[in-house]
């Protein structure tokens, strides 16, 4: 008897030996009775359980001071497991711990985003208010902006071209010369043009004494008065009968032919005028046909380039030298501009040229233009400052075109 109770009763110790190896080596089993019974506990107090007690525990908690300083978690979280390993109830426990500041710190003090961050985005940050009204990437941190990489050019930099054919009789100037305004700096053969001038000038004085010459008009006068006597003695004939009617018409005739001959003389007076104007016209054209074998220099500057040499032939158009003036510099940069671009017109600036490795030369100056049209990205402008040249102890020119620059715009204070 007793044999057949231990029979039966063995392989229900072993059911329930498995059944606890089970839950205690197998995950999904423990999981899976724990939340079919809660009641037992088996992995520890519940986590909803827990959230729920952890809520009701902040709504009973004093609000939050959202102008206190909350706060930052502690990451140094206790390990129970090998290698740092939480177990769950830890892991909900600093899961609780670390989400809950953080997410009062988000609804009651907002974190600014990084200016650099909305630049890219090309958003316009929260620049100092300013009277100029500028709002623009500020480099410098007080609402300036900074452009970093300008060009230094000339304004008055022109090519001088022939404005004639012909072969170059004269070369006063070569490269690096000096020459005041005014001055001449090259002449064209004008030979050609120097005997046409003095052709024109004859034909004009040829003109002028046709024009002057009266006699045509005085005699026209002088005829219409003897046709006119003619007349009155044929009609005092014709009236005795002593003259036929056809001897009076004819008188009569003559004194018509008079008057119309003085009409003439007056309309040939008024083409000699004519002509002294056209003679006047061509002797002015001359002048300048050699005032054009004559260049001078527009103003003040520095022969920068020479393209042709004395005695060598020019054809109109083409380039001879180059002439440029160094007194005032051109500074061009990219602005990128957030706002209005007007709103740098007429802004101080502050110009920074690099004229050797390792040394800088600083000048104030003003945006004087700013390019109608967006150049290369998006927002970005072209802006012009005009600035004086500085003169070195030896009198010579600081600044030189090509220079690197960089121009800070400033607000108006």
């Amino acid at each position: 008897m007793a044999e057949r109770k231990w029979f039966f009763g063995l392989p229900v110790v072993l059911a329930f030996g498995l059944a606890a190896l089970a839950i205690g080596l197998v995950p999904g089993v423990r999981n899976w009775l724990d939340s079919t019974f809660p009641q037992l506990g088996i992995n520890g107090p519940s986590l909803a359980t827990q959230s729920s007690s952890s809520v009701e525990s902040e709504r009973n908690q004093p609000a939050v001071d959202a102008t206190r300083t909350l706060p930052s978690p502690n990451l140094d979280l206790p390990s129970s497991q090998p290698h740092g390993t939480l177990t769950s109830l830890e892991s909900a426990k600093a899961f609780d711990s670390l989400t809950t500041p953080v997410q009062l710190a988000q609804a009651t003090l907002p974190l600014e985003e990084p200016v650099f961050t909305r630049i890219a985005q090309n958003q316009a940050p929260n620049l100092p208010v300013t009277n100029s009204g500028l709002n623009v990437p500020s480099s410098t941190g007080n609402g300036s902006l900074l452009v970093s990489d300008a060009k230094v050019l000339f304004p008055e930099d022109i090519p001088i071209a022939a404005q004639t054919d012909g072969l170059i009789a004269e070369l006063f100037v070569d490269e690096g010369s000096f020459v005041r305004k005014g001055d001449p700096m090259i002449i064209i053969d004008s030979r050609i043009a120097e005997a046409e001038a003095e052709v024109a000038k004859e034909e004009l004085a040829a003109a002028v004494n046709k024009a002057e010459d009266n006699s045509s008009i005085e005699y026209a006068r002088a005829a219409v008065e003897v046709a006119m006597s003619d007349v009155k003695i044929s009609d005092q004939l014709y009236a005795k009968g002593a003259e036929g009617v056809m001897e009076n018409e004819k008188k009569r005739l003559e004194l018509k032919k008079a008057q119309l001959q003085v009409k003439v003389s007056q309309s040939e007076k008024a083409q000699q005028l004519n002509a002294v104007g056209v003679q006047t016209a061509k002797l002015n054209a001359s002048k300048v046909q050699l005032a054009l074998r004559k260049i001078p220099a527009p103003y003040d500057g520095f022969v920068s380039e020479i393209a042709k040499r004395k005695d060598s032939f020019a054809k109109s158009g083409e380039i001879v030298f180059r002439f440029t003036s160094m007194e005032k510099m051109r500074i061009r940069g990219l602005a990128k501009v957030l706002d209005a671009p007007h709103l740098l017109l007429n802004a101080p600036a502050r110009v920074t040229i690099f004229v050797a490795p390792g040394k800088s030369e600083s000048i104030d100056g003003k945006v004087f233009s700013v390019a109608p049209r967006q150049t290369g990205t998006k927002d970005q402008y072209s802006i012009f400052i005009d600035i004086p040249n500085r003169l070195t102890a030896d009198g010579q020119y600081l600044f030189r075109e090509g220079m690197q620059a960089a121009v800070e715009i400033l607000p108006n204070r």
